[in-house]
């Protein structure tokens, strides 16, 4: 958590923020990974908009600082029908983790959504990359570790099992490119038939207009998709998808009589017809 102070109308407003940084471990490499950071920035505000979310607060959050040379990103609550920071949003968020990381216990305002989306948070720390949150200011940020993993987990055991809801993971699937529904620039949009589940087609919507070349060239073909899928509880197959990343996968030959034919060896004195007619009527 980080506190500024600033003048406004000759009056000073408390604005407190909250930070993220990635560090890599890799000695071979000097940077971040990108998908990395962003998947982790991503569980990050999730968890922070849960949070908000559940103490009935309508905010945003906004960047007042982004450092992509160290991958640190610093966001503040601002309330969203008045602008202004809400600074006890991010303390008490702040205080809870902190609360949580030394009890194993549930913290004040962390209810059983806002601790199980600060679980999925902790735990998707990428390999060889240390997380770091809190203040902006590098004396007061601390790091995720296996112990703050063991607390928020003993943490939600004290919390009855929650019933799934809809999630969304990243992730790729394959099947045939069956209908392209929207062109609309708001709402571009295709179905994707799965082999295991062609009743089921999933929808996928797409804002890359890169993209439109492969879906012309995969129509009524096999494609794979990459991006968020989304998932209905105990259904195994995603029923909704927001496409990244599309790869035309290559199509298989159709094989004719005329092919067929050319792989026989047809005995002497007879033709093709023949002979394949004579295959038919031995069946």
């Amino acid at each position: 958590m980080r506190k500024r102070q600033s003048k406004k109308n000759g009056l000073e407003q408390e604005q407190v923020s909250l930070s993220l940084k990635l560090e890599t471990t890799d000695k071979k490499r000097r940077n971040v990974d990108a998908d990395d950071f962003f998947a982790t920035a991503e569980k990050w505000l999730r968890a922070l908009k849960t949070f908000a979310r559940e103490q009935g607060e309508h905010v945003k959050w906004e960047i007042v600082d982004l450092r992509k040379s160290s991958a640190f990103i610093e966001v503040q609550p601002v309330k969203v029908n008045t602008g202004k920071p809400i600074p006890t949003l991010a303390r008490n968020w702040d205080y809870g983790l902190r609360k949580i990381e030394k009890t194993g216990t549930p913290a004040p305002k962390f209810t059983p959504d806002a601790l199980s989306a600060l679980h999925d948070f902790v735990f998707s720390i990428p390999k060889d990359t240390v997380v770091s949150i809190g203040n902006g200011s590098t004396h007061e940020r601390h790091q995720i570790t296996p112990s703050t993993q063991r607390s928020v987990e003993q943490a939600a055991t004290h919390f009855p099992p929650q019933p799934r809801t809809e999630y969304v993971s990243k992730g790729s699937i394959r099947g045939r490119l069956a209908v392209l529904d929207s062109w609309n620039p708001e709402e571009r949009s295709f179905r994707l038939q799965l082999p295991l589940a062609p009743a089921r087609p999933v929808k996928c919507t797409y804002r890359d207009t890169n993209l439109v070349s492969e879906l012309g060239e995969g129509f009524e073909g096999m494609v794979e998709i990459n991006g968020d899928l989304k998932y209905k509880p105990e259904q195994p197959w995603p029923y909704a998808a927001d496409v990244e990343h599309i790869r035309v996968l290559p199509r298989k030959p159709k094989i004719t009589l005329k092919d067929l034919v050319g792989l026989l060896r047809i005995p002497d004195g007879q033709d093709s017809v023949t002979y394949v007619r004579g295959l038919r009527d031995a069946e």
